[in-house]
């Protein structure tokens, strides 16, 4: 029996048995290489903040590089669109932490604290990288 080059599917000749566990193992080979193309490199989501509540995001994995955005202050307190904050390899963000499941969002000490990623009530929407 021959197989392909790239994925080393089996290439059954006509003096070839086919085998089942040949078969299985093709099978497995190709649904594994699907699934892995199906997965998107990143994620988006939202949150709210919880202010002097340090809290948990859970998106599944630990992302390589997580941005957070807030549109609710624009024009108040940034410009044009609100709060972004973002941590990775080599980005620091006090009050984000990356988990291996997510994200941790740390508790808010006080209003001045920028970038504000808890502030309580308020809708955050991020994009995490895998």
């Amino acid at each position: 029996m021959n197989y392909t080059e790239n994925y080393h599917l089996p290439q059954w000749e006509e003096s070839d048995r086919v085998m089942m566990k040949d078969f299985n193992q093709m099978c497995a080979s190709i649904d594994e290489g699907i699934g892995a193309a199906a997965e998107k490199p990143y994620v988006f989501g939202t949150y709210y903040g919880k202010g002097t509540i340090s809290h948990d995001v859970e998106i599944g994995f630990r992302p390589s590089l997580l941005l957070v955005f807030c549109n609710q202050y624009a024009g108040t307190y940034t410009k044009a669109i609100g709060t972004i904050a973002a941590v990775g390899p080599r980005v620091d963000c006090t009050l984000l932490t990356l988990t291996d499941t997510g994200f941790h969002v740390g508790e808010l000490p006080n209003d001045i604290t920028y970038p504000q990623v808890n502030r309580s009530g308020t809708l955050y929407q991020y994009v995490a990288f895998r």
